[in-house]
C-alpha cells in the first residue's frame, strides 16, 4: 500500500499533534500562565500606580503671599504641577514642612532686597526651584523698575512673557505611550511563543527519532507528511494559545479601563497573528530539521543554537530600536526573515511603517518559509531514521533522503 493511501496524512498527523497537546496538562498550565501574565501586566499597574501629589509650596507671611498669583500663573504656563497655599508665619510653615503637609516653606527676608528662603525637609525638586527663582526674579525686577519711576503699565508690558508657539513638523501620535506599551508587549509575546513552540517541534521530532517512533510512522506516511503535519499541528496549538492570551488581555483591559491598549489594536492584533504564523513556520522547519539530526535529547540545545541566536538577537534589537524605530539598520533588518517576525510588528505598533513595507516583508517571508520548508524536508528525510552520532549541519545536507 502506498503511503498516500494509508491512514496517516499531513492532516491526520497534524490532528494527532493537536490532540496530544490538548490532552497535555503542561499545555493548559502554560496557557493559563501566559494569559494570567498578560492580565496582570494590564491590571496590576492600574491598581498600583497612583497619581503623585503635586508639590505644595507654603507662602509664609504677607510678603511671600504677594507672590501667590505669579507662582500660579507661571506654573500653569510652564506646565509644572504645584499647589500654592498661604501660611501665617515662618514658624508655622516650618512645622508643616517637618510634618509633611508642605514640601516648601517660602519666605522673603525683609532685610535685604530680593533675598528669599526656601525651607524643605530633605531636598528641593529642580522644577520647583526653577519656578520659584523665575517668580522671584520677576518680582525683584518689577519692584526695581517701579522704584526707578518707570510707569506700572510699561513695567507690565516689558515683563510680560513672550508668547511661544510650537509647531511640530512630525507630531507623534496622541496614543504614543499606549503604542510603546503595545510594541513591547508584541515583541515579548512573539519571542516567547516562537521560542516555545519552535522548541516543541524540535523536541517532538527528537523524541520520535530517539524512541524509534518515527520508523513506525514512516511505514505509513512520507517524511514530508510527517514533518508538515507536526509543524501544522503544533503551530495550530500555538496560534490557539496566543488567541486565548490576546483575548484575555483585551477583556482585562476592558474591565480595568486601562489606556495601555492603543486605538490601533484591531490593526495590530491581526498583524501579530500573521507574523506569528510566518515566524513560527520559518523557525519550526529549522528546529524540526535540527531535531532529526540529534542522537540524544541532550544534544538539542547545541544543534539548535545557530537557529536560536537570530531569534534572540531580534528580541534584543527590538528594545534597542524602540526609541529610534526609523533608524536605517532597524528598517533594513525588519525585512530580513529571521528578524522580521519581531521587528515588523513593533514598527507597526509605533506607527513607523510605510504602506508598502508590510506587503514586501510578507512576500519576502513567504519565499523564505518555502525555502526553509524545502531545506528542512531534505534534512529531515535523510536524518530521521539514521543512527549513530549527532550530525552537523554540513553533514546533514549531504544525506540521502529516506524513500519510505
Amino acid at each position: 500500500m502506498r503511503p498516500s493511501e494509508s491512514v496517516p496524512s499531513t492532516r491526520i498527523i497534524a490532528g494527532r499533534e493537536i490532540g496530544e497537546s490538548l490532552r497535555s496538562r503542561t499545555f493548559w498550565i502554560m496557557t493559563a500562565i501566559t494569559a494570567l501574565s498578560v492580565v496582570a501586566l494590564i491590571v496590576v499597574p492600574g491598581l498600583v500606580d497612583r497619581p503623585e501629589r503635586p508639590p505644595v509650596i507654603g507662602l509664609a507671611g504677607a510678603p511671600a503671599q504677594s507672590l501667590g498669583p505669579s507662582l500660579r500663573t507661571v506654573a500653569e504656563a510652564a506646565g509644572v504641577q504645584v499647589k500654592v497655599v498661604d501660611a501665617p508665619d515662618v514658624r508655622t510653615a516650618r512645622a508643616q514642612v517637618r510634618a509633611g503637609d508642605l514640601d516648601v516653606a517660602l519666605s522673603l527676608e525683609r532685610d535685604g532686597e530680593g533675598a528669599a528662603v526656601a525651607e524643605v525637609k530633605e531636598s528641593l525638586a529642580p522644577e520647583v526651584a526653577a519656578l520659584v527663582r523665575m517668580v522671584l526674579d520677576d518680582a525683584y525686577r518689577r519692584r526695581a523698575l517701579e522704584e526707578a519711576g518707570v510707569p506700572p503699565a510699561t513695567v507690565a508690558r516689558v515683563l510680560a512673557p513672550v508668547t511661544l508657539r510650537t509647531v511640530a513638523l512630525e507630531p507623534p501620535p496622541s496614543d504614543r505611550a499606549a503604542r510603546s506599551v503595545a510594541a513591547v508587549a508584541a515583541g515579548i509575546l512573539l519571542y516567547v511563543t516562537l521560542s516555545l513552540y519552535a522548541t516543541a517541534v524540535s523536541s517532538g521530532v527528537a523524541q520520535e527519532k530517539t524512541s524509534r517512533t518515527a520508523e513506525v510512522l514512516l511505514a505509513a506516511a512520507r517524511p514530508t507528511q510527517l514533518l508538515n503535519g507536526k509543524v501544522l499541528g503544533i503551530g495550530a496549538c500555538g496560534l490557539g494559545q496566543m488567541g486565548i492570551t490576546v483575548a484575555a488581555g483585551l477583556i482585562a483591559n476592558a474591565f480595568a479601563g486601562s489606556a495601555r491598549v492603543p486605538a490601533t489594536v484591531w490593526t495590530l492584533l491581526p498583524t501579530i497573528l500573521v507574523w506569528f504564523v510566518l515566524g513560527f513556520a520559518l523557525y519550526a522547519f529549522g528546529f524540526a530539521a535540527a531535531g532529526a539530526m540529534v542522537a540524544r535529547q541532550e544534544e538539542l540545545s547545541s544543534v539548535t543554537l545557530p537557529i536560536t541566536m537570530p531569534l534572540l538577537a531580534a528580541f534584543m534589537l527590538d528594545f534597542v530600536a524602540m526609541d529610534s524605530p526609523d533608524v536605517w539598520w532597524n528598517r533594513v533588518l525588519s525585512f530580513v526573515p529571521p528578524f522580521a517576525p519581531i521587528l515588523m510588528p513593533t514598527r507597526l505598533a509605533l506607527g513607523h511603517l510605510a504602506a508598502w513595507e508590510m506587503p514586501l516583508a510578507v512576500a519576502i517571508m513567504l519565499a523564505s518559509v518555502y525555502g526553509a520548508a524545502r531545506l528542512a524536508a531534505r534534512i529531515y528525510a535523510g536524518a530521521i531514521v539514521r543512527g549513530g552520532a549527532c550530525l552537523g549541519w554540513r553533514d546533514a545536507l549531504r544525506l540521502r533522503a529516506f524513500s519510505g
